[in-house]
């Protein structure tokens, strides 16, 4: 059951690294079960209503379809947890590609968007994306964990 995952293995590991932002290994554990609550979502409906996964046929169009159409970070936790697992990925529609690109340091005025990240650009976890662009790990994770709460909501579960 998602919702089971979620509150067991998500959620912790999620609250357990925001209470230390700088710890890589707890943000690893974060993103990887972030990117995993999706094939528990997929496998828990995909026989049941196609519907809810957007009628994904596997896994991996159903990861495409949250990025499409419920959370664009999505995409970002998929490609994190993806280089954490693989080092380099050449998947074409990643938009990080090694996993040096997700570390310690700063966002200064005008890198990264608005509200984001830490007030006066002090150190955390920044993921710089292939073109250049940088954001904080942090309010990554919040967006997903918004669409994984709103989602598992939605659905009574």
């Amino acid at each position: 059951m998602p919702r089971a995952f979620f509150e067991k293995h998500v959620r912790p590991n999620y609250e357990e690294w925001m209470a230390q932002p700088l710890a890589e290994r707890l943000a690893k554990n974060a993103v990887a079960d972030a990117n995993n609550m999706a094939a528990r979502v997929y496998h828990h409906w995909e026989n049941v209503d196609r519907a809810k996964v957007h009628g994904a046929n596997h896994e991996g169009q159903y990861r495409d379809a949250l990025v499409a159409k419920e959370c664009e970070d999505f995409g970002l936790v998929r490609d994190v947890a993806d280089a954490y697992k693989h080092v380099v990925l050449d998947r074409p529609s990643r938009r990080v590609t090694r996993t040096v690109q997700t570390a310690p340091g700063a966002t200064g005025w005008g890198q990264g968007r608005w509200g984001e990240g830490v007030f006066g650009g002090g150190p955390q976890l920044v993921v710089t994306l292939d073109d250049g662009s940088k954001r904080p790990l942090t309010a990554i994770m919040g967006n997903v964990m918004k669409m994984w709460e709103g989602l598992l909501s939605g659905w009574g579960l």
